[in-house]
């Protein structure tokens, strides 16, 4: 499959990586030393948790939906900030009973500090949840998070994502979100999928592409 991509996100891609590299030593640096669940031939007989997390640094984790319980088994990325958190995906199963990933993820969140008004609990810092694209694979988990306090869903169609990132000129240009103290561009990659996007944190350096490659 040939994928035809626009000049502008070529240049825009290329000036990511000139900065990234530019700006190496200033990167937060993080570990990507995990062994990942295999699954097992025969999971009825050998029972693994749902789902791992691997903390690439303190404010930097990456989840992965285990085999025995999805045959795409994704990966999905929580990005911390001071002010709010990024979800990047929310993975192929939607029944929180085989699939807790919002009680994981909520887990993972710092305290805003204020009280949630109905469970007078710490309410978490927002979070708002965003996809690659819009495969199954990649969003199924989206119910999950719905009826949470502190958390907004971005659909993933191509309306809502340009309309919630502001791309006035799809394919074209650069949009950013500002989790406190930690930017995220966010670059239009359209091919596998009409709305696909990809993530770049400026913080780690780290690029988040979905299935575009």
């Amino acid at each position: 499959m040939v994928i035809k991509i626009p000049r502008t996100t070529l240049a825009i891609i290329g000036l990511l990586l000139s900065l990234g590299s530019r700006a190496m030593s200033q990167l937060v640096p993080g570990s990507m030393d995990v062994h990942w669940n295999q699954g097992a031939s025969d999971c009825a007989a050998n029972p693994q948790p749902p789902i791992q997390v691997h903390p690439y640094n303190l404010q930097t984790f990456v989840l992965r939906e285990n085999p025995c319980s999805t045959a795409e088994a994704p990966f999905l990325y929580l990005l911390v900030g001071s002010a709010k958190a990024l979800l990047i995906d929310t993975g192929d199963v939607a029944d929180p009973k085989q699939m807790p990933l919002a009680q994981t993820v909520m887990a993972l969140l710092p305290p805003e500090g204020q009280l949630d008004g109905q469970l007078d609990r710490p309410l978490k810092i927002p979070l708002v949840v965003v996809h690659t694209h819009g495969h199954l694979d990649h969003r199924l988990g989206d119910s999950q998070f719905g009826h949470l306090s502190n958390v907004e869903v971005v659909p993933a169609d191509l309306s809502h994502v340009r309309k919630y990132f502001g791309f006035r000129d799809w394919p074209n240009g650069l949009a950013q979100l500002d989790l406190g103290g930690r930017t995220v561009d966010v670059i239009p990659t359209p091919g596998h999928y009409p709305s696909h996007v990809s993530y770049y944190d400026r913080q780690t350096g780290l690029f988040f592409s979905g299935d575009f490659f």
